[in-house]
């Protein structure tokens, strides 16, 4: 089987029309037909079915279409590089982060990085921890910061960053903001807004919550692959979020949110550099570590009196 070929019949499927995805690849029709018949032959079967609204795969064409996306996508990876290469940009390192962290810290953090390394070129990815990792071990990342997640994290080693805890953040002008103790049972009844929802967390917000004690949560919005909804969320209303403390304190003062004072504890949420073993002792991965951990120490400094 020829690789081109694969990536043909994915743009097939995507565009549901022979015709269509001919102008797309820029070659003539018969020539298109000509290469799928060719790739039949060789699959041992029917790829696509035709009718007068278009094509459908069938199972044989629809998983060699997922081969043909990801060839695809490790050649565009390749072109994207070497143009990187070209512009003077010798050194390539691609990280993931989460929401909160790339919100808060990761523009700060690539000043840096850029600074000490001027013809590095950098990919970020923002997404969930779990696919943060399963893009690790997919080759599509070189280290990831985040958190421990299930399963996904195992082939893998870590550095960590900084510990932190979770945490009940809620507006300043919350009834329960000028309280000096509050009972895990005080946060019944008001509306919560949950972050991380498809994160794959050992034990998500509402878990955490109810192992605390809390067993009536009352979640009005759940968000994934985004923070910064709930730091604007949050000021507008009687809303609550569990959320890292340490690293949330950060924005707290602009947006007007504070940590509530609960009697109950609410676990850990420790921040890692993930990687995998091949790159263990690379000098690149102690400067990323290095770059987190001073940006984290700058911004959380408590300024002189």
């Amino acid at each position: 089987m020829e690789a081109k070929h694969l990536m043909q019949l994915a743009i097939i499927l995507d565009c549901g029309s022979i015709s269509q995805a001919a102008g797309k690849l820029h070659i003539s029709q018969p020539t298109l037909t000509k290469n799928m018949q060719t790739l039949e032959m060789q699959a041992g079967g029917s790829l696509f079915t035709r009718s007068r609204h278009g094509v459908r795969q069938t199972s044989l064409g629809g998983t060699l279409a997922r081969q043909g996306r990801a060839i695809a996508t490790s050649v565009w990876a390749a072109e994207q590089s070497a143009t990187r290469f070209g512009l003077g940009m010798q050194t390539e390192l691609r990280i993931g982060v989460g929401p909160l962290m790339a919100s808060l810290l990761m523009h700060t953090v690539t000043e840096a990085l850029l600074r000490d390394y001027p013809s590095l070129s950098l990919l970020i990815q923002v997404d969930t921890p779990y696919r943060l990792f399963e893009k690790i071990n997919d080759d599509e990342l070189d280290i990831a910061v985040a958190p421990t997640v299930i399963s996904a994290s195992q082939e893998l080693d870590r550095i960590t960053l900084f510990e932190d805890r979770l945490a009940i953040f809620a507006s300043r002008h919350h009834p329960l903001a000028q309280q000096q103790r509050i009972e895990i049972g005080e946060l019944v009844g008001y509306p919560w807004v949950n972050i991380a929802t498809y994160a794959k967390f050992e034990e998500s917000p509402v878990e955490r919550l109810q192992k605390a004690g809390l067993k009536q949560v009352n979640t009005h919005i759940a968000l994934a692959g985004d923070a910064m909804i709930c730091l604007n969320i949050l000021p507008t209303g009687d809303y609550l979020s569990i959320m890292p403390e340490r690293l949330t304190n950060i924005a707290a003062p602009h947006y007007g949110l504070q940590s509530l004072p609960v009697a109950a504890d609410f676990g850990e949420r420790n921040m890692h550099l993930w990687h995998p073993p091949a790159l263990a002792g690379d000098a690149m991965l102690d400067a990323v570590a290095r770059a987190f951990m001073e940006t984290l120490e700058a911004a959380t400094a408590v300024p002189p009196a």
